[in-house]
């Protein structure tokens, strides 16, 4: 079982960018139920008291690499297997691509036509203060 978790996030380009995987010895089937561990940590912080030793570490230096580079070392390390999409998870997935299609041309008609409300309101004004000055 591999815990992963981020160990440092910061602004710094020029510092390390580094993967640091967590291996943690398999959990005995009681205490697995109990209190499941965390699968990612974004903070550096102390270990709860249900901390589990780690069996070993690995890091994977992400610096100036392409991100399938990193999931393969990622997947080798941690001997992980891709999972391919049942035809439902399929379909959904390109559902979802037709409505963020629909949702685009919503929003560019949206703009051409809040664009020509503008356009009407700013010759309104326009008119009633050339009426105005008259």
């Amino acid at each position: 079982m591999a815990t992963l978790e981020l160990a440092s996030r910061s602004h710094d380009q020029a510092g390390p960018a580094t993967l640091t995987i967590f291996f943690a010895k398999p959990p005995d089937s009681a205490s697995a139920i109990s209190s499941p561990p965390s699968s990612a940590s974004t903070t550096q912080s102390a270990p709860t008291s249900d901390h589990t030793p780690f069996e070993r570490t690995e890091t994977i230096d992400m610096k100036h690499r392409h991100e399938s580079e990193i999931l393969s070392d990622l997947m080798g390390l941690t001997k992980a297997t891709s999972v391919v999409a049942t035809p439902e998870e399929e379909a959904e997935l390109q559902a979802l691509a037709d409505e963020k299609k629909r949702s685009e041309l919503d929003r560019q008609r949206n703009a051409v036509y809040t664009e020509q409300k503008r356009q009407e309101k700013a010759l309104l004004d326009q008119a009633r203060g050339a009426i105005g000055a008259a």
